[in-house]
């Protein structure tokens, strides 16, 4: 227990030199921060970070062995300067998960220009104060670790090695691979080889790898029907839209108020029209859109208003159908429900590799992760053009060693439970 009479500084440290200690870190990265701008990763790249991660390691070995028994070294390695070191990284991160981050390389212009900004928070990994706060707990976990290895071995000790060593193989992979962490995208159309991919400023990189797109596949859902204002385009009621799903012909449904029949259905079809005609012709075409004829009725209206209404495509435009000077009913564009990406991906070692890429379906080459991006917005459903985003990041097998080993320590902790005491 501290000694109340302490003063501060005073030897043995405790909690409030360890709390005063790093948040002088902090405010030391801050300061940094605010005079010389965010860290740039690109100037830590391999083989730098590689040289940076083994000196830091020799370091913290050439500390313990030769002042180990120095009251300071033996402070770090303990629970007072651990703790509020904790607190400190878990304030950042905090912080990090409320402000919005934005990808490396967003120019300063298209930042929020405020405090947060000045401060790297919208970027925080690469912010001073979050890589100076990071390096710091590595040291006393580095420490702390060293430091049991000189007491006596007990096999209870696995959990504590397998925690330590978790924890400080992802937090040091984290931030030195940031540095060699390559995102790009890559747009592909079907039929077509392509290895030129675009980084976040806009620059062609060639990459060792090429995308032949197979095939590319998009299902939608059923087209949605809604009651519309002539003037302004707002779907009706005002304060809670109503829209109706396609189920198939002969249904009837009230929408908004209005009664709606579903006369007719054209999965695939060309609407020509003018300022008083639609036509409406079935067609197996590119390009097609979905058309429905309805038949919409309401007490109080003079007539039923009967025709064609369509969602349109990037070929034709949509068609809609009055009701009254002040209503018509309208389709929504369909959902996309599902898009995919059969692939094959073409290596400079002469390998290829088949798959389907879909969202939250990756492919794994090498070191690059494919992940489905995106598609042609222009043409929708009939997208011939695929996006996909890649990733390479070489160091993401450490931090997935440190995580193994911390589920690994947590697993063996568990099973071993509390450390019995003899009374």
């Amino acid at each position: 227990m501290e000694n109340s009479s302490r003063k501060i500084w005073e030897q043995p440290w405790g909690y409030a030199e360890g709390f005063l200690v790093a948040i002088g870190i902090c405010l030391a990265g801050i300061i940094l921060q605010l005079s010389t701008g965010k860290i740039e990763p690109a100037l830590f790249a391999s083989p730098l970070n590689s040289i940076v991660g083994a000196l830091f390691m020799i370091g913290l070995l050439a500390v313990h062995f030769s002042a180990g028994k120095v009251s300071i070294v033996r402070w770090l390695a303990g629970a007072y300067a651990t703790i509020p070191a904790l607190v400190v990284l878990l304030t950042l991160s905090v912080i990090l998960g409320l402000a919005p981050q934005f990808p490396q390389g967003t120019a300063e212009e298209q930042l929020p220009q405020n405090i947060l900004s000045r401060l790297g928070w919208y970027q925080m990994t690469t912010s001073w104060p979050f890589v100076m706060v990071c390096f710091y707990l590595l040291t006393i976990l580095g420490l702390t670790t060293l430091k049991r290895t000189a007491k006596k071995q007990r096999w209870r000790d696995i959990g504590f090695y397998l925690n330590h060593l978790g924890l400080f193989l992802a937090l040091l992979g984290g931030i030195l691979g940031s540095a060699d962490l390559e995102r790009v995208t890559m747009s592909v159309k079907e039929g077509t080889v392509e290895w030129r991919s675009n980084n976040n400023k806009g620059e062609i990189k060639e990459l060792p790898l090429a995308i032949q797109l197979d095939s590319f596949l998009i299902a939608v859902y059923a087209p949605k029907l809604v009651i519309i204002v002539n003037e302004s385009g707002k779907m009706l009621p005002a304060t809670r839209p109503e829209s109706y799903m396609f189920e198939g012909v002969g249904k009837t449904t009230l929408l908004a108020g209005y009664t709606v029949e579903i006369i007719e259905y054209l999965a695939h079809t060309a609407v020509f029209k003018d300022s008083t005609f639609t036509n409406v012709v079935p067609m197996m075409m590119e390009g097609a859109t979905t058309a429905i004829k309805v038949k919409v009725s309401k007490p109080g209206l003079s007539q039923t208003a009967e025709g064609w209404i369509s969602n349109g495509s990037y070929l034709f435009p949509h068609s809609v159908l009055q009701i009254d000077d002040a209503t018509s009913v309208a389709m929504l564009q369909q959902e996309v429900r599902k898009y995919s990406s059969h692939v094959t991906v073409y290596t400079e070692e002469g390998a290829n590799k088949q798959a389907v890429i879909e969202v939250n379906k990756p492919l794994s080459v090498e070191d690059w992760m494919i992940y489905q991006y995106s598609y042609d917005d222009a043409k929708g459903k009939y997208s011939d053009t695929s996006l996909f985003e890649l990733v390479r990041d070489p160091w993401l097998k450490v931090v997935y060693t440190g995580i193994f080993m911390l589920l690994a320590g947590a697993l063996f902790l568990f099973i071993a439970g509390p450390k019995k005491r003899i009374s």
